[in-house]
Formats: structure tokens, sequence, C-alpha cells
């Protein structure tokens, strides 16, 4: 039978690094309801406050409309430069708007424009009909793309966020799409730094109110009805290091604002940057059955990095579990043990182990006598 071994392992020289001169920081927290902040390079999650819970994402929700808009520029199904009409419909709808004129029609660009900078729901009816000729089909596409990039808690009844009992998301799924916002279409991503949208002669301005900040906030978008309070989901690169956050149920829009650049703030000055691993680092060793090689080792495929406060870095641990013995054959990068990375007040990381190098299996007669070996003296 082959026996199960577990080991732990601690990160002694991560420990360390807190007698040097550091002072404890005060624990975080937020008002919001909803907060999230992750590392984007990483995905590594910084500070996470109700990330599951069903919010009302009010016009967070535009950014689902806007993914599907570029997604149909950069298929070339439209381009920039194509005019959609106004309908009735979108000439009518009730909240933000661009003062479209009915019977007009609007360049997809200035309807990018309008949806990010004036949160315009006109603009985004026009922009639903146009792709799939109703709001209620342009809603089915919303939920196909939200299904296929994972956002497992959200469900969308339309295109601008207007309140509906069965129009929700989370922090988690929102932080999601805009991170493929980012990474899937970096030519439009400009255009969430617009400061202002003037249509019908009649100027606006982005309801972002730290965009160009000093903490490098670059986009996305603010939200707010009755039922959802106040929410934002910034992106902000500052000091070659992007972060997405996102707060949500907020009061009022100075406490979105003081909100949002507090955990911005916290996730720049309270981490610090650390190599956890280096690609192919050998954890350890493990051995091996019936092998021309008596021990292989176990290895982390990645380098690792990871961002931590100060008690992320005092209770930094690190376990890992694997089979002992394994039997031959063994192929390099074949997954044989897990790692676990756990981090205090935060979820942790699991990555799989792989064999360092190959073993091949010994011929039939020294694979006996192994064998024979193995079980005369495996208590031992």
């Amino acid at each position: 039978m082959i026996k199960k071994n577990y080991k732990k392992y601690i990160l002694i020289n991560l420990i360390l690094l807190i007698l040097f001169g550091y002072q404890d920081l005060f624990a975080f927290d937020s008002k919001a309801k909803s907060a999230l902040l992750i590392d984007y390079d990483s995905g590594q999650e910084l500070f996470i406050k109700n990330k599951t819970d069903k919010i009302f994402p009010a016009s967070m929700s535009k950014l689902m409309t806007l993914y599907v808009l570029f997604d149909s520029l950069e298929r070339d199904i439209i381009s920039l430069k194509d005019e959609f009409p106004v309908s009735k419909n979108a000439y009518q709808k009730e909240g933000s708007t661009i003062y479209a004129e009915l019977g007009t029609e609007i360049s997809v660009e200035d309807l990018i424009r309008g949806i990010i900078v004036s949160s315009g729901n006109d603009a985004c009816i026009i922009v639903a009909e146009s792709l799939a000729g109703s709001e209620d089909n342009f809603v089915d596409q919303l939920n196909f793309y939200a299904e296929e990039m994972g956002l497992s808690n959200s469900n969308f009844m339309n295109s601008s966020g207007l309140h509906d009992d069965n129009h929700y998301s989370t922090v988690e799924d929102l932080t999601i799409l805009a991170k493929r916002i980012i990474e899937d279409f970096p030519d439009y991503y400009y255009y969430f730094s617009d400061t202002s949208f003037t249509w019908n002669n009649i100027t606006q301005y982005n309801r972002n109110n730290i965009l160009k900040s000093n903490i490098g906030v670059d986009g996305l978008k603010t939200g707010y009805t009755s039922k959802s309070g106040f929410g934002i989901i910034v992106s902000s690169e500052k000091d070659n290091k992007r972060l997405i956050a996102i707060v949500s149920g907020l009061e009022s829009i100075d406490e979105r604002t003081s909100e949002i650049t507090r955990l911005l703030n916290y996730g720049y000055r309270g981490f610090k940057d650390y190599k956890i691993f280096s690609t192919n680092q050998i954890i350890d060793y493990v051995y091996v059955w019936k092998g021309k090689k008596e021990q292989v080792p176990i290895v982390v495929p990645k380098e690792i990095d990871l961002s931590l406060n100060i008690p992320g870095r005092r209770g930094l641990k690190v376990e890992y579990s694997f089979r002992e013995p394994l039997i031959a054959p063994i192929n390099r990068d074949e997954i044989i043990g897990e790692i676990k990375i756990i981090i205090p007040n935060n979820d942790s990381i699991l990555l799989p182990l792989r064999a360092g190098e190959d073993v091949k299996k010994v011929n039939f007669f020294s694979g006996f006598i192994k064998s024979l070996d193995y079980f005369l003296y495996r208590n031992e």
C-alpha cells in the first residue's frame, strides 16, 4: 500500500523580515458593505470583505455592456466610426443620459464615451438594440459572456444597471470582469480615463472623481441607485504596480471617494513584495518504487511572488503534501503533490507540485528485488 505522507514547512526567512524596523499596522477595515482589493499581475487578494455577497451593481453593470461592445469591435463586427440609431426606447429611458435625440445617429466611439463618462442609460440601450436587435436579446448575450468568464454569482436583467431584484453581482465577479477588460481590450481601455464628454452641446464630467489622482487611478466605473448605495470599481497603477479595488453599499459620494482612496493607499503603503519561491525550486525529495532513481525532487513549477502586509509576513506558512513512495515511471512535470500557502486573514493559495525530473522504471528482475526490499524493510 502506498502511504500518504503529509508535511508542513514554515518560511522562517519571511518571519525574520519582521524583526528589522517594521511597525505593526492597525487592522484595516472599510465602511463598505462589500469590498475587494487585488494585485492585478498576480491576482492575489489583498483585502476581502464579503466578496461573494450579492450586491446590486447599478451602473458598474455597464462594464459588461462595454465588454460585449469591445469584443464586437475586436472581432471587426463593427467599427468605431459606425453609427447606431437612437430609438424611442433609448430616448425615453430613465436615469442618467447623454441627451441623445430621437431619430438621430451616434458613432460607436461617442457611445463608448457616453457610457463611460456620462454613464448614459440611453447610450446602453442604443448599443444593445444595435448589436442584438433588442435589449432582451442583448441581456442573453451579457449572461452568456458572464458565464464564459466564470462570473458564477452574477445575473443581468438589463444593459444599464437600472434596479431589478434579479439583476445582481458580487464584488468578486465585478473584479474579474474589470481585469478581463484591461487584459482583453488594452486598445480601448484608455477611454476609461476620459474626464469629460460633450454631446448635443452638453458637457458632462466623469463620476470617477479620483481619475488621474496621486494614486494612479485610470479607470473604471461608478454606480448608484437607492437600493445599491454608492459603489465604485477602479484600476490604479503606481510604482509599476497595478491594483484593482472595489467598494459597494456606501451612503454618499464623499464616503465612496474616501473608502476607495483608503483601500488603494492600503494596497500601496501596507504591502511589500516578496519572492516566495523561484521557478522549479526544489521543495523536497520523494522516494520512488521500482525506479532507476531512488528519489525524485518535487518542485514549484513557477515563480511565486506575494504582496504581504506585516501580519502576513509574520504569520505566513507553507504546507505541502505528497504520496510516498511513488511508482515509476515518473515523468518530469507530472503532478505529484500540492502546496498550500497560508496567509493570515486571507484566502489560502493552492498550487500543484510537480516532479523535477524523469524517473524510468527498472527491469523486471531489479524491480522484483526492490519490491522485496520494500516489503521487508518498509517499517524499519
